[in-house]
């Protein structure tokens, strides 16, 4: 005889559903778990093309800066070849620029005269393998410095101590510091002074009487070409950031005067002291803290390149001697 069981088909029921939502579940979870290793995969992979479109982006980029430098010194050197004794604003050489176009690229070079700042290396001049002050140069220093406000004590702590991190030797200037002091405690990081000329004019900074002053100072007018001579520029592409430097220069010519030369400069420029002299017959060139030359042998290439994804830039200093002899003085790259 059969008996009916209260509730027994319920529980039968209740239990199947149940088996049946621990099924989903794990379903769930099983999927969830693969769409996580699905995204962890992916983003490697993702990362891991990102990585070789970065290196050949790096690789296409070190090709274009070295062959827009080759393209640079040969233009520089056809023009200077017929034409080496006058630069001015409007020369070829400083109005054209480089544009070239890939398919996966844009790359933009453009050369500007370099000698027109006050090189910061221009402080020392080299003799019997080591390097002394040129004194031409730090009273073009100070002098710029006083129209820029900095006291006279400041001003020689500077001097001083710039020389002694460019110098070969031990021993400190008057307001000078050398070793002891970069590799001592009260320093950091600890290091040694430089023992060389400057190759970029952010090097400064581990000075410590530049570190005393606005840094956009330094930054505005001075640079870093690693060549010793005397402070020299050429006049024809000067422009209004250069005022300082041009009364800098002339010992006899103030701020003001300065600005209204800088102001008429013509675009074909001057050929030489003599026509200098006459635009301005009011003026006193005849003393100077240097050499005001009237081309250039210095230049800068800034070089860009630009694809969908990275940017990259280069600095390159050229120095033309003639004669197919030049070099690259100091490259910097930013973005690879």
């Amino acid at each position: 005889m059969e008996k009916n069981i209260p509730g027994s088909s319920n529980q039968i029921l209740i239990m199947y559903f149940r088996d049946k939502g621990v099924v989903l579940i794990s379903i769930l979870l099983i999927v969830l778990l693969l769409s996580s290793v699905a995204v962890i995969f992916g983003n490697k992979y993702l990362l891991s093309l990102k990585r070789a479109q970065f290196i050949e982006f790096q690789s296409i980029s070190l090709n274009s800066f070295r062959n827009i430098e080759s393209l640079s010194y040969k233009v520089i050197s056809n023009e200077l070849r017929f034409n080496s004794n006058k630069l001015s604003k409007n020369n070829p050489i400083l109005k054209n620029s480089f544009n070239f176009d890939s398919d996966k690229s844009e790359v933009i070079g453009k050369i500007t005269d370099a000698s027109n700042c006050f090189n910061i290396n221009s402080i020392v001049l080299l003799n019997d393998g080591n390097y002394f002050e040129n004194t031409k140069t730090t009273k073009a220093f100070k002098e710029l410095m006083t129209s820029l406000d900095i006291e006279e004590n400041m001003i020689n702590e500077m001097i001083d101590q710039i020389i002694d991190w460019i110098d070969k030797d031990s021993n400190p200037r008057a307001n000078g510091l050398e070793d002891y002091f970069y590799s001592g405690p009260l320093h950091s990081p600890r290091e040694y002074s430089g023992m060389r000329l400057l190759v970029s004019i952010d090097e400064l900074k581990t000075i410590p009487s530049i570190k005393k002053i606005n840094w956009n100072l330094i930054k505005d007018n001075f640079c870093a070409i690693p060549i010793t001579s005397n402070l020299s520029f050429n006049i024809n592409t000067l422009s209004k950031q250069h005022n300082y430097l041009l009364n800098s220069m002339y010992p006899n010519i103030d701020l003001k005067d300065a600005n209204y030369i800088i102001d008429n400069i013509p675009d074909e420029g001057f050929d030489n002291v003599d026509n200098l002299q006459k635009a301005f017959p009011d003026l006193d060139f005849s003393l100077t803290n240097g050499t005001v030359k009237f081309t250039s042998n210095i230049f800068e290439l800034n070089t860009q390149i630009q694809s969908d994804d990275f940017s990259a830039s280069s600095k390159s200093i050229i120095i033309y001697e003639g004669n197919k002899n030049g070099y690259i003085a100091s490259r910097i790259y930013n973005g690879i």
